[in-house]
């Protein structure tokens, strides 16, 4: 897109001093737009082809989803690795019981930090 190179360009010459901020910020403005409509007309586009091929539907829904990352596997207290979903709920209570046990860190004679001055 031409407007995304003008907009780093212009970037460039504003962090000189050679460009307004307002004259920057307005560009970053014009391009966001630029960009929405792009996508508007290319969800539009793929609207009314979907019938017809189904392919370039899925290829785009494909890139709008996020990578999963893969968790490591959990581990209690013995290191086995828990298969069933009752027993992973188990070890992920048991640690969040251990970390979250109602104690608040500090005694209730003392202030929050925050409260200090």
């Amino acid at each position: 897109m031409l407007g995304l190179r003008k907009k780093r360009r212009v970037y460039q010459l504003w962090k000189k001093g050679q460009v307004t901020q307002e004259e920057y910020k307005g560009l970053v403005r014009s391009c966001r737009e630029e960009i929405k409509k792009a996508k508007a007309q290319l969800e539009l586009r793929l609207a009314t082809v979907v019938r017809d091929n189904k392919k370039y539907f899925y290829k785009y829904v494909s890139n709008k989803k996020r990578a999963k990352e893969n968790l490591h596997p959990l581990l209690d207290v013995g290191e086995n690795i828990p298969n069933k979903d009752e027993e992973k709920a188990e070890v992920l209570h048991a640690f969040f019981a251990s970390v979250f046990d109602g104690q608040t860190g500090y005694s209730q004679d003392s202030q929050h930090p925050s409260a200090e001055g």
